[in-house]
């Protein structure tokens, strides 16, 4: 009987711009640019075409820069009600494959074919012919035993590749890749890490690091970005379509766009505080953290961290879901006209999944690489809280996260 896991991601090429040479397949040749048409130009850019990235193109930079690169290309409207189509006959085309499918985000998706009894690269390959044939969408497909390493190797291959990442290639495939190139570090993470002298996955990956990387991004943050680089990663494909009977989740809908980090940080730190003391209440940590996120484009992701120690903790729970923010979220990059942009934020949420009861659980070991300082002030302040709690009521008071420090930020 087959044991080990076998996971696809599946990721959509240059979404926007494929659904719309989909709908207009005279545009194939041409540098396609999604963006929203300002007479200025100051517009961003969305999603550009192999075609104009041939040019130097890139996502995120002004029209006017990409007109600089190439004076011929095509600006075309986002329409989001095309690419959630396209997204949904996406889906459907999986589910005819497995029902074992989770949507990570309008153009990728995770596929668990733990169980297919034929050749999975033959799969792969069926499943990419089929969405260029039958949708004319171009797709990319890693195949690993894990998420994390399916999409690192569905990264290495654009457009249209087919790469299996397995552990025993880490040291040739993985380890050499910047970590900037690693999933789940962000443009903040990446420049905490090279100020330690680290400047691969292969320097993540390394046990004489981790002590390092643990003192600048906290145990439970460096710990998880260390057993991925070591190819470690336990996290389920969710399939369920809807948020699990075991989670716990806090979400906030804004009635406007969002486009300052400020706000969206002080939302997470409530968010946090609240799921971290549900969890508290109820005795119960998570081995899942996650952020979501819902643009002003209607576009939605789901981003989590597996953890090896499952948690409860409000400032473990902050740093990661800040690190998830600042990977998905950039300052400034919004339509300076109608502030429509793909990078503005509608709503975030913070889940946690994988719950167990804390009782369970073995107490927190103690290790060479934790402050135990830190340690022993915050379990006296949770036995304060608690005889406050035990003297005056539950609801009397709670601890929460208030401020975020670490040595490139002010407290608050």
């Amino acid at each position: 009987m087959k044991t080990s896991r076998i996971i696809l991601h599946i990721d959509m090429n240059c979404f926007f711009a494929s659904c719309e040479i989909a709908e207009n397949p005279e545009l194939l040749k041409k540098p396609v640019v999604i963006a929203h048409d300002d007479p200025f130009q100051r517009s961003i850019v969305l999603t550009a075409s192999y075609v104009a990235r041939s040019y130097g193109i890139k996502t995120t930079m002004q029209v006017r820069e990409a007109f600089q690169l190439c004076k011929d290309i095509i600006i075309i409207e986002p329409d989001m009600d095309l690419y959630v189509s396209y997204s949904e006959k996406f889906y459907q085309y999986l589910l005819t494959i497995t029902k074992k499918v989770e949507m990570a985000s309008i153009d990728e998706a995770y596929v668990d074919v733990s169980d297919y009894q034929g050749n999975v690269v033959a799969l792969a390959d069926k499943i990419q012919n089929d969405l260029l044939k039958e949708y004319r969408l171009p797709c990319s497909i890693g195949i690993a035993p894990n998420k994390f390493l399916a999409k690192m190797a569905s990264d290495m291959k654009k457009p249209l590749g087919i790469t299996i990442l397995r552990k025993r290639e880490l040291n040739q495939y993985l380890w050499p890749l910047s970590l900037e190139e690693m999933h789940g570090v962000g443009k903040k993470t990446a420049p905490k890490l090279q100020s330690l002298g680290l400047k691969t996955i292969g320097d993540l990956a390394n046990p004489k690091n981790l002590a390092l990387m643990k003192q600048k991004l906290g145990n439970i943050y460096a710990t998880s970005l260390h057993q991925r680089a070591n190819g470690i990663d336990d996290s389920e494909v969710d399939y369920s379509g809807k948020v699990e009977v075991g989670s716990i989740s806090n979400s906030h809908t804004f009635d406007r766009n969002i486009y300052e980090e400020r706000i969206l940080k002080d939302t997470l730190k409530i968010l946090v505080n609240t799921v971290a003391n549900r969890l508290q209440k109820k005795n119960l940590k998570a081995y899942t953290i996650g952020l979501q996120l819902k643009y002003a484009n209607f576009r939605q992701i789901n981003r989590s961290q597996s953890l090896e120690t499952p948690t409860n903790d409000e400032s473990d729970i902050y740093k990661i879901t800040e690190a998830i923010l600042d990977e998905n979220f950039e300052e400034g990059l919004y339509d300076i006209n109608n502030r429509r942009d793909s990078n503005c934020i509608r709503l975030i949420g913070v889940f946690a999944n994988r719950i167990v009861e804390s009782k369970e659980q073995p107490h927190q070991q103690i290790t060479i690489f934790d402050n135990l300082t830190e340690l022993e002030k915050k379990e006296e302040l949770k036995k304060i809280i608690d005889g406050v709690k035990t003297k005056f009521g539950e609801t009397t008071i709670n601890q929460g996260y208030y401020e975020y420090q670490n040595s490139d930020q002010k407290t608050e």
